[in-house]
């Protein structure tokens, strides 16, 4: 007998709204993807889900909310790609050199997450032109945090010059961030080329004696 302190079809309803929520996400971002973020109304998210505007509201209040878990879901995943990727470094170069490589890997191998990234952050802004994500959910809030924890923690263990690591972090995600922006002009970049200049440009500029 079921028990009375489980109503009937709760667990059910919970899966369907966590599968219907996640459905709209990805129906988004395949809007965005497709179309540029202005074009990605609701309307159309909706269309491709299969669904009405109503059902949309259901899950999310608006349409920025909805921008924002796209946007924060697809940090997420590029997270977890690199987790996978970048842990057990016996260094902090050679986790260095693990988060670069891991990073060129992910922008060639989900292009249509990065296009969304790129999108959300440049044109998701107000009135006044100023971006409606907040500081925590910026790519670069998100993105340096770790990547300057590196550097510092190469440079007390040695490994690396001293150096600004904010400026030295912000020049690595930039030198990252263009291959997006290349790739919609160059889609047969040579991504491993320029995964090891990077390597290699970035492994001078922090290592605390040159290498002959």
């Amino acid at each position: 007998m079921r028990s009375e302190k489980i109503p009937i079809g709760k667990s059910e309803r919970t899966f369907v709204d966590v599968a219907r929520r996640a459905q709209l996400v990805e129906c988004a971002i395949d809007a965005i993807a497709e179309l540029g973020l202005p074009k990605a109304s609701l309307a159309e998210v909706a269309r491709r889900a299969g669904v009405t505007k109503t059902t949309i509201f259901y899950h999310f209040a608006n349409r920025e909310e909805l921008i924002l878990e796209v946007f924060a879901s697809t940090l997420a995943q590029g997270g977890e790609f690199m987790a996978a990727r970048t842990g057990g470094a016996e260094s902090a170069a050679a986790e260095l050199r693990a988060y670069i490589e891991a990073n060129v890997q992910y922008i060639g191998t989900h292009r249509k997450h990065v296009r969304v990234l790129t999108e959300i952050a440049m044109n998701f802004t107000d009135e006044d032109g100023r971006t409606r994500l907040t500081h925590d959910a910026s790519v670069y809030g998100t993105s340096l945090a770790p990547l300057q924890d590196l550097l510092e923690r190469g440079q007390r263990a040695g490994e690396f010059r001293d150096f600004t690591t904010r400026t030295t972090a912000m020049t690595i995600r930039a030198a990252i961030d263009a291959i997006g922006p290349q790739l919609t002009v160059i889609p047969d970049l040579d991504l491993d080329a320029y995964a090891a200049d990077l390597v290699s440009l970035f492994r001078h500029a922090t290592e605390r004696q040159a290498r002959p």
